[in-house]
């Protein structure tokens, strides 16, 4: 065997150990766990709605995955969702949200949302339970939702998916999370 037959050998057996590392990560819910079941359905359903969400998945370094937030809204507004957070392909806890709102804005819906952490150290922030206050514009009719394309701010990026609703809003928001991390056997 030649040196360039042992590089490629040695290539393509470090290209498969590497395949193996990122499938071997990727998150499986708990059979028994129903929040979990209904997380990873909605993870699935906006791999496959939203194209633009593979980058965050396969480079993030955890994750916080809400199957359904409901919100509803008339000048004044509120939103709550349970979730669960995914970090370096397991699940370590669960998360809540709750929103208020005001501004230009009426309607209700139910979506699921995913925020992904580029580092540990903005996933820390989530697990502090800090209040985020964040400006939102958006129209959702029946199953289809438009908002902005995101991107990385402060480590964190957004993207929510229309489960079903009709709704207008161009409102500021103040959110809190409270993250509650599982116990050993889990």
């Amino acid at each position: 065997m030649n040196v360039f037959q042992r590089t490629g050998c040695l290539a393509l057996t470090l290209l498969a150990l590497g395949a193996g590392s990122v499938a071997m990560a990727e998150w499986q819910a708990e059979p028994g766990n129903r929040l979990e079941q209904r997380a990873a359905q909605a993870v699935q359903r906006m791999q496959a709605k939203v194209e633009r969400s593979h980058p965050y998945f396969e480079n993030a370094y955890a994750y916080a995955i809400w199957p359904g937030i409901t919100r509803v809204a008339l000048g004044f507004g509120g939103a709550y969702g349970k979730g669960v957070v995914i970090e370096q392909g397991a699940a370590v806890g669960t998360v809540s949200y709750w929103q208020f709102s005001s501004g230009i804005q009426g309607g209700a819906k139910n979506f699921a949302m995913i925020v992904f952490f580029k580092d540990e150290a903005a996933l820390e922030g989530l697990k502090k339970g800090e209040m985020q206050f964040t400006g939102q514009a958006g129209v959702d009719i029946g199953t289809i939702g438009i908002a902005g394309t995101p991107a990385y701010s402060d480590g964190v990026a957004i993207i929510p998916l229309t489960n079903i609703g009709l709704m207008a809003e161009f409102s500021a928001a103040g959110v809190k999370f409270n993250f509650k991390p599982y116990g050993r056997a889990q």
